[in-house]
């Protein structure tokens, strides 16, 4: 359907489509696709290693699944995602889907190395959930394409931290997440993923690369040398939210000095 009207809103929760509307009666297209009640899309397959959730799946539902089945670092971005009356209607799918900026999900989905599988009308393809963002740091959802599926891995982590920062009514030009995922080994990092996202968004491997590895606790030295890092990375935030970052990037160093 998509490829014979390449025009038409894919439609499931509605919940950020809607807000965008700032006149009393919203406006739409001619042509909408509704996807939200696709048995394929509404699926949850859950095994030892991953979990996988259709796109239409919505946030509450997501939380109601039972314990341990769903990473606690994304449960907390989940959880303080709006109210529950749009947690009830807002699906997985469209929260990674927009067009305009980073919503909630993105960082934490992004720490955990989560897949998304992507169709068009000849074929299907994983990627990396971080490739939805372009080299500029951008959404870069491909277009003629639908999000089906996320597949999740189940793994331990020893520290993970969610925060939100700037306008209290997210999503807004100064609003971002911020995740932090890490895991060690007999005194050594093995891993350790940051992700933060609004406007733009950050996932920086090169420097997760080079302290992964690295003796614990960090030495005042090491936690400088990566700080100035990070915050050289982030210079095409604004300025408001590049010192939040930095601050931010300062307390997980602080935590792998401890």
């Amino acid at each position: 359907m998509l490829k014979s009207h390449p025009k038409a809103l894919l439609y499931a929760g509605g919940t950020d489509i809607l807000r965008e509307k700032g006149s009393r009666f919203a406006a739409f297209p001619a042509e909408i696709i509704v996807v939200s009640r696709l048995n394929e899309l509404r699926q949850v397959v859950l095994t030892e290693r991953f979990i996988e959730l259709g796109a239409a799946i919505t946030m509450a539902e997501i939380l109601e699944l039972r314990e341990n089945a769903v990473p606690e670092l994304l449960a907390l971005a989940l959880r303080g995602l709006a109210t529950p009356a749009v947690r009830n209607l807002a699906t997985i799918g469209g929260n990674l889907a927009c067009s305009s900026r980073f919503l909630d999900s993105w960082p934490a989905l992004a720490c955990l190395d989560a897949l998304v599988e992507i169709r068009d009308a000849g074929s299907s393809r994983w990627i990396n959930v971080s490739r939805l963002a372009d080299e500029n740091g951008l959404p870069a959802l491909p277009y003629g394409c639908v999000l089906t599926r996320l597949r999740i891995p189940l793994e331990p982590w020893d520290a993970i931290a969610l925060r939100k920062v700037g306008n209290a009514n997210y999503p807004s030009r100064d609003g971002a997440v911020f995740a932090l995922a890490a895991r060690s080994e007999k005194g050594i990092l093995t891993e350790f993923r940051l992700a933060f996202a609004g406007q733009k968004a950050l996932r920086l491997r090169e420097i997760e690369g080079k302290i992964v590895g690295r003796k614990l606790p960090l030495g005042k030295k090491e936690r400088e040398s990566f700080a100035s890092e990070y915050r050289e990375a982030a210079s095409p935030l604004d300025a408001k939210l590049r010192f939040r970052f930095g601050a931010l990037v300062d307390g997980a160093l602080d935590l792998l000095s401890r």
